[in-house]
């Protein structure tokens, strides 16, 4: 579909490691509306598509409450080869128990990978649901971790098909791409940026990249002529080595989803209230299903092996499809869209609004558009609505898990802690100044570690973890209109 005339500003939040079943799979039960045009849970009690079998046992999908896990979910591309379980061509989507128990060696009757979410605990995401439009085909772009999906995210393919404590090899960024097609843009971070794990230097110290407290202000005195025409918002990620003043919201388990959806509110509400809001796009998506069921089958999107690839298998299949929301009053209200999309739509929308096609962005996502990945330009209408709809103010109870230190324990922590030193190595004082946090890693300022107060993931004890009960508030706004 063409692009509304009117369409001035594309805004993408990319969030971490949750599956479309486990965030918005509720939508077509009965009991929380029964939404028919929405490919979720419904009959997941007796349907085969949710059965994981293991050990001789059938385990189902089933809610669970929001709350920190003891560790993290598998999510390797050996791993999500367990949980599609292929048998012949079909993907049966039926190891993700089995994965699970041999990543932790222990089994429960409710195995966290099943558990889904309910609206009382996605309060933000249903509300997006409801107002806007869910995609429930959006897929992670290849069946794998954060590292490659974020790379074809951001570059349209990867070079790397696992998650490792480096500096990510990548071709052109987005952000190259844009700054050559003479497109505004900005990334507005909550703490250290992810662009930083490419080895972005000179452009996350420029005025480009920006703290979030600066994104109301911006969207209030910004000209049209310096406004930014795609804006980047970036979470607190919790694969971060330190964090400054915020608590982790990217929703990457083992945290709960709390405070990532009270991030998704706060981003929500300064855009809509923003005069520029009768002329915005929000993607809101994740970049891979961290290790949660889904019970739809990966698309069979085939990816040649790039020159200089790192790895030599190529990717047959789509990743796990993800969640996937767009609010904007380009969209109509409480409506799916049930086309093929994953991560290099986004890529394609850029194609098509600042280049003149869908194709004219690289040759990578052409290869993925003739294979049926579509542009998110798909969903949008040439109606534009008029309403605002007004995010919910109820307070969000979140349990937290508060520890002294946060010790390096993940390929993906590692990376974080290489680009911070990296970037420390080509500019401290102007980097610590961009980046705050960043002082604790600068070996001559920061104090020294505990290793007594370090407690791996994997390993907690009751009595070695704080537990803080949050209670997250907004101020109630009178409804517009």
């Amino acid at each position: 579909m063409p692009i509304p005339d009117k369409l001035k500003t594309i805004v993408v939040v990319m969030m971490e490691n949750r599956s479309f079943d486990h965030v918005l799979g509720y939508l077509a039960l009965p009991q929380f509306g029964g939404r028919t045009d929405v490919d979720g849970l419904l009959h997941s009690d007796t349907d085969a598509a949710f059965a994981n079998e293991y050990d001789h046992q059938i385990y189902r999908p089933f809610s669970m409450s929001d709350r920190p896990l003891n560790s993290d979910l598998p999510h390797s591309r050996p791993e999500v080869a367990t949980q599609l379980a292929f048998r012949g061509t079909r993907a049966t989507m039926s190891g993700f128990v089995q994965a699970y128990v041999e990543l932790t060696h222990s089994m429960v009757e409710t195995p966290p990978p099943l558990g889904y979410m309910t609206p009382a605990s996605v309060f933000m995401s249903n509300f997006l649901a409801r107002n806007f439009l869910v995609c429930d085909r959006w897929f992670a772009p290849v069946p794998a971790d954060t590292q490659p999906n974020r790379a074809v995210a951001w570059t349209g393919c990867t070079l790397v098909d696992d998650t490792k404590g480096r500096i990510i090899p990548h071709r052109d960024l987005v952000l190259d791409w844009l700054t050559q097609h003479d497109v505004r843009w900005r990334v507005y971070h909550s703490g250290l940026s992810f662009f930083l794990l490419f080895g972005l230097l000179e452009d996350a110290l420029g005025d480009k990249f920006r703290s979030i407290r600066s994104l109301a202000g911006d969207l209030a005195t910004d000209s049209d002529d310096t406004a930014p025409q795609v804006i980047f918002i970036e979470p607190e990620y919790n694969d971060s080595p330190v964090h400054f003043g915020n608590i982790p919201n990217d929703n990457h388990p083992p945290l709960a989803i709390g405070p990532g959806e009270n991030f998704l509110r706060d981003v929500y509400t300064t855009l809509s209230t923003s005069s520029r809001w009768a002329n915005t796009l929000l993607i809101v998506t994740y970049d891979e299903h961290g290790g949660y069921f889904d019970h739809v089958p990966p698309l069979p999107i085939q990816s040649a092996v790039p020159s200089g690839a790192l790895y030599a298998e190529p990717f047959k299949t789509t990743g796990v499809r993800v969640p996937a929301l767009i609010a904007s009053p380009f969209v109509p209200s409480g409506t799916c869209y049930s086309g093929s999309l994953d991560h290099t739509s986004i890529l394609q929308l850029f194609g098509e609004m600042f280049a003149g096609g869908p194709k004219q962005y690289s040759e990578d996502v052409s290869l993925r558009l003739d294979q049926g990945i579509k542009s998110v330009s798909s969903v949008l209408s040439k109606t534009q609505r008029t309403d605002v709809p007004v995010a919910p103010t109820t307070p969000v109870m979140v349990e937290q898990l508060i520890r002294s230190t946060k010790p390096v324990l993940n390929e993906n922590q590692k990376a974080f802690a290489l680009a911070g030193k990296k970037i420390l190595a080509y500019d401290a004082s102007r980097a610590m100044g961009k980046f705050p946090e960043l002082v604790h890693l600068d070996t001559s300022k920061a104090p020294p570690m505990n290793p007594q107060t370090i407690v791996p993931d994997h390993d907690r004890k009751p009595q070695k973890i704080r537990k803080k009960k949050q209670t997250i508030k907004t101020k109630r706004r009178k409804k517009k209109g």
